[in-house]
């Protein structure tokens, strides 16, 4: 009785040490948040998982913080974030959710501007599967994946697949069974690209995303807008504009819509509009 006793106390007075010994490492994690700008060698998952113990979340989210810390920074300050930082940021997504795999900021960060931004897409598509192995009941996530998928890579059976994942959860609406067949032909990606960022918005909470899905929707009716213009004076005048202010000038359209991203939108040698900016903030 005695002996089980002392294994006892040995037991949790190593627990208690283990647990001394992770809050510290916590907030010595804070403190270099608070301290460090610039880019650093992120923890593989396996030793971070060890060091975090019990407190796996917490690690999640200083993880998470520092790298949104960072990439504000560089948005403040006005400044294009090179190859080697985003592989950063995707590395701190990765660990974030290996640490904590229902995390949702960090699967949707790298939905959003990992894609986009960074023309990162097969990394975004990685923690998007991810998300979709553990958050099994979000239907944004195939949602998300549909449409990089569409967009993206412009595989339209693909992202068709997706769409039917996401019809099956609960809370998807009617609207994603539609849009999943309106894939089926390859036409309309711009009208189609606009459909499935206003279904985003419509469950975005998060005002930073909403900025950022409301932005791009902004840009892509744009090119919707002059899109149709030109195939209004192809079929006025049997053939293509070679320059927008062709459509000024014919009366298709008053004016060049403005790019939120802040470029000049123009038709490119295959007839494609096209903008300067490729809709990410430089």
């Amino acid at each position: 009785m005695m002996r089980s006793l002392v294994i006892s106390i040995l037991v949790i007075s190593l627990a208690a040490v283990g647990s001394v010994f992770a809050l510290n490492i916590v907030s010595l994690e804070r403190e270099r948040l608070r301290r460090e700008e610039g880019i650093g060698i992120v923890m593989p998952s396996a030793v971070a998982r060890i060091v975090a113990l019990e407190f796996k979340g917490i690690f999640a989210d200083i993880i998470f913080s520092r790298a949104m810390t960072y990439y504000g920074g560089k948005l403040i300050r006005e400044e294009e974030l090179t190859g080697e930082e985003w592989d950063w940021i995707y590395k701190n997504m990765d660990l974030a959710t290996d640490l904590d795999n229902y995390f949702l900021d960090p699967y949707y960060f790298g939905a959003v501007n990992l894609s986009w931004g960074a023309n990162k897409v097969k990394e975004a598509n990685a923690l998007l599967e991810k998300a979709l192995k553990y958050r099994d009941w979000d239907w944004t996530i195939p949602f998300n994946l549909g449409f990089n998928h569409f967009y993206f890579l412009q595989d339209n059976k693909k992202a068709a697949s997706y769409l039917i994942e996401a019809s099956k959860r609960p809370g998807s609406g009617n609207l994603i069974p539609t849009l999943g067949a309106r894939l089926e032909y390859e036409g309309n990606r711009t009208e189609n690209a606009v459909i499935f960022l206003e279904e985003n918005l419509k469950t975005t909470d998060d005002e930073t995303i909403r900025y950022i899905y409301e932005e791009r929707l902004k840009a892509l009716k744009s090119i919707l807008f002059l899109e149709r213009a030109v195939t209004a004076y192809q079929s006025r005048f049997n053939k293509r504009p070679k320059k927008l202010e062709d459509l000024i000038a014919r009366g298709i359209i008053s004016e060049i819509p403005k790019d939120p991203y802040g470029g000049q939108f123009y038709i490119d040698e295959g007839g494609s509009i096209k903008t300067t900016s490729g809709l990410f903030h430089k």
